[in-house]
């Protein structure tokens, strides 16, 4: 039954006394809260409880931190204290409760709402029009512009900054809110006795020198050896010290900065890098004088820094920058990007302190996205010269750079032109650089084809060649060893590239497929060959939009047309993993599905015995999964193709028999794939072509191999249900295909 509807509405004195009660219910709660911690904290300055204990009732403490209640002033004092505890595990729980305690104690800062196409000086769209996403014209104000920076007060003051990375590139957050002038925010360097009690308690610990000292040695101690990194909890207290209290606190700070500086053991730096990267985002609100004061001081000591670098204090470093500018505007901290920029510049110290200094910039750049271009079109300029670089921990970082400098090119139906550096014209500058790799295996080998299989057994091996020119000239070598160290370089690029970028695969990276298919297969230089492999394994298993598969099939097409044979082998290899990955988009391209069965069949007849049986196994893969449809056209090609005759070698020359056996292998891996791409059916049309393959089996080799191989390849596969398989061979065709299958005993 349903409940009767109410008859009236709750008076004013009902309501008056649910408030009231609701009131009553929340102050007894609190009270009870109060009382567990005040209990809590009698038993901790009891001195009775043993340490197991203390750090339990300490745990218990950090969980009673809430955003709605601040804590106790006596509370706050305990972990203050507490930081500086000779017990490690009552260090690491006091450093979190400080974070919380921090950011319950955080001021609001006032804000205003701003109109931001009239920031960019534009007309806002017409109501209920869509925003294309990307850089427009309004909200270009909000990227970076070295010719317009706040490097006075007037600027500053007059700038608009909006720290939210990701606002504008879609659209406009309604309604948008901006910290308002610095005037109208609550002050930042107050004096002690402006503070709440809980907020004085801290300050006195950190402008306490001896406790500072102690607090900095037990945080640049080890902890793990060879397993600590940079701890955000750390960076966090750091950052909400300098957000709370100014500068003031800063002057302590500064000698151990740059003792720690100058120390070169692993956890100093680690130690350095969080106090830094805090101070740097705890800045957030500081005034431009003491802003500038501050990157006076900080840039020096980034330079000793970056100088004293080490494997194991450099990704601490790349985590610290990361940090520091996380959700920051690119012209709030101008200082510390062009100084960075700068340093990049300075390539003495050798391979690691370059490659060390690209990966603090990057990690810098990357929180920035496509908020800084100009610095992007600065770096790429920089980097080009460096591409083709001797050391391979530079190219690495290289390549992962550039991952960084193109991320942000998306394709044109989706998103406006980009002012940062576009992929297209990059690699217009490095095809002809590129251009001798088309010639190295030439060099190498004497010929296009390296070894030929004959089919027979017999490898006619090519003459080797000096890796020099014929002339001796030496810059033909260098161009050419700097032309395998440029290649090295994109196909790192490339690698990364493809696990990071925000979409598929960009049309301009097969105009390379056919410089590092051949790669592949060098032996000449490991390095070489396995960043071609997994180069090609990352492309090949990319998804593509349905624009880009006709541009791949043919860069396909191009280099199984090419002339070296491990060249036409591994195509086949990566066409097999590039359909199978985007099967439904390349099916429905029937252009494409024609383009593929005439490369297949083109290759199913190549000189090169690999490449013809390769060609067999994609093609029994494609006619399994329906790519290609097993007509009768089709059958009739290969059995066509199965009765070419072979001459006898007395009369004709070699190169015609092989052009005959060629043919007619070629029609057996027909054959063959259409029998191995039902491996669990048998068709109506399987068993006359079983019987047609056996009458190859005393052809020669590798033909007969070839029969031999399906015929156990289609026993194995039909073994299981064999007894309901035969039903679909007539007597004679049964009695034939055991005879075909079923070796004839030496006794019979």
């Amino acid at each position: 039954s349903k409940k009767p509807a109410p008859t009236c509405s709750p008076t004013t004195e009902e309501l008056g006394g649910a408030v009231k009660d609701l009131e009553r219910r929340n102050q007894a709660t609190l009270d009870i809260y109060h009382d567990l911690i005040n209990t809590l904290m009698d038993l901790l300055e009891s001195g009775k409880l043993r340490w197991r204990f203390v750090q339990i009732s300490i745990g218990m403490l950090t969980l009673q931190i809430r955003r709605d209640t601040p804590l106790p002033p006596r509370v706050v004092a305990m972990f203050s204290r507490a930081l500086t505890d000779e017990t490690i595990t009552v260090r690491k729980m006091a450093i979190g409760a400080v974070v919380a305690i921090l950011k319950q104690q955080k001021r609001e800062h006032k804000k205003k709402e701003i109109q931001p196409f009239k920031e960019g000086g534009c007309q806002p769209p017409p109501q209920g029009s869509l925003v294309p996403l990307g850089e427009r014209d309004d909200n270009r104000w909000l990227q970076y512009d070295s010719t317009n920076l706040p490097k006075t007060q007037d600027q500053w003051e007059n700038t608009t900054f909006v720290d939210k990375t990701h606002w504008g590139f879609y659209t406009w957050p309604k309604p948008m809110l901006t910290y308002a002038p610095a005037e109208e925010q609550p002050p930042l360097g107050r004096k002690r006795e402006d503070m709440s009690e809980g907020e004085a308690i801290i300050f006195d610990h950190f402008t306490n020198k001896e406790f500072v000292d102690k607090l900095i040695g037990f945080l640049s101690l080890e902890d793990r050896k060879g397993r600590d990194k940079f701890s955000n909890r750390r960076f966090n207290m750091f950052k909400g010290l300098f957000r709370n209290y100014d500068d003031s606190l800063l002057p302590l700070f500064k000698p151990h900065m740059e003792r720690l500086a100058a120390d070169t053991q692993e956890f100093s730096q680690r130690c350095l890098a969080e106090i830094v990267a805090g101070l740097i985002r705890g800045a957030k609100h500081w005034t431009f004088d003491k802003q500038e004061k501050l990157y006076t001081f900080l840039l020096p000591l980034l330079k000793t820094v970056m100088a004293n670098a080490s494997v194991e204090t450099i990704g601490d470093w790349a985590q610290s920058m990361s940090s520091a500018v996380e959700n920051r505007d690119p012209r709030k901290i101008h200082w510390l990007l062009e100084a960075l920029m700068e340093d990049c510049g300075n390539e003495s110290g050798g391979s690691f302190l370059y490659s060390s200094r690209l990966y603090v910039l990057q990690s810098a750049l990357n929180q920035q996205e496509w908020r800084v271009p100009e610095l992007l079109n600065r770096l790429l300029t920089h980097l080009e010269p460096h591409l083709p670089h001797v050391y391979k921990n530079v190219r690495d970082r290289l390549g992962s750079v550039l991952t960084n400098i193109f991320m942000y090119e998306l394709p044109g139906e989706i998103a406006m032109p980009t002012r940062s550096p576009q992929r297209g014209k990059f690699l217009q500058g490095l095809l002809p650089k590129l251009a001798i790799l088309e010639t190295l295996d030439l060099e190498r080998n004497g010929n296009g084809t390296d070894s030929i299989n004959n089919g027979n057994g017999k490898t006619e091996e090519p003459m080797e060649v000096q890796d020099h020119a014929q002339d001796g000239s030496l810059v033909e070598t260098d161009e050419k060893k700097e032309a395998i160290q440029l290649i090295k370089t994109v196909m790192k690029w490339m690698i990364s590239g493809l696990a990071r970028m925000y979409h598929g695969v960009f049309p301009e990276l097969y105009q390379l497929l056919p410089l590092i298919m051949p790669l592949e297969s060098t032996e000449k230089d490991d390095e070489l060959q396995k960043d071609a492999q997994v180069c090609l394994a990352c492309v090949a298993q990319a998804y593509l939009s349905p624009d880009i598969i006709p541009i791949a099939i043919q860069a396909v097409k191009q280099v199984a047309f090419g002339g070296l044979w491990r060249a036409r082998l591994s195509i086949l290899t990566f066409l097999q993993v590039l359909v199978f990955c985007n099967l439904f988009l390349v099916q429905s391209n029937k252009s494409v599905v024609a383009d593929i069965r005439k490369l297949l069949l083109k290759l199913l007849q190549d000189e090169q015995l690999e490449v013809r049986e390769m060609a067999g196994t994609t093609l029994s893969g494609f006619l399994q999964c329906g790519l290609i449809a097993l007509d009768k056209e089709l059958q009739v090609h290969f059995n066509k193709l199965c009765r070419t005759k072979l001459p006898k070698r007395k009369t004709l020359t070699d190169a015609a028999v092989q052009e005959a056996l060629v043919q007619r292998h070629a029609g057996v891996l027909g054959l063959s794939a259409c029998v191995l791409s039902y491996p669990y059916d048998v068709p109506d049309w399987m068993p006359q072509l079983l019987l047609e393959l056996g009458d190859h089996l005393n052809d020669p080799q590798p033909i007969a191999g070839t029969v031999k191989k399906t015929l156990s390849d289609f026993r194995r596969t039909h073994h299981d249900n064999w007894q309901e398989h035969k039903q679909r061979f007539t007597e004679d065709q049964l009695c034939m295909l055991t005879d075909l299958l079923v070796s004839p005993s030496y006794y019979a």
